[in-house]
């Protein structure tokens, strides 16, 4: 049960550090070249605009991109002996066998 429960946090901080690493820099990226000219716009039509651009780059280039780099990042590791591979979320013991209740 431990070992599920810290495979499942595991699982939940790498995928939150992915979208982080693919969603930062696009965004440092995107108002260091168009901040200026969003401060024309009023506030919400700004942020609007400025979260259709990142929420499409970071789709379809910056997180398909952090993903290839944690999967050859994980391959190296694993191939390193650094990282173990996580525990089956399934028990591999035998189903146990019940037997009918009694009419008792």
């Amino acid at each position: 049960m431990y070992r599920q429960l810290n495979h499942s946090f595991m699982a939940r901080v790498k995928k939150t550090t992915r979208i982080w690493l693919a969603v930062y820099p696009t965004v440092l990226i995107f108002l260091t070249i168009f901040g200026d000219a969003l401060k024309e716009f009023p506030f919400p039509l700004g942020v609007l605009v400025s979260t259709l651009v990142v929420v499409i780059i970071v789709s379809n280039v910056t997180d398909p991109l952090v993903g290839k780099v944690f999967y050859h990042l994980g391959g190296t590791l694993r191939k390193s002996g650094l990282y173990s591979e996580a525990a089956p979320l399934v028990n591999n013991t035998a189903p146990v066998e019940r037997s009918a209740p009694s009419d008792n």
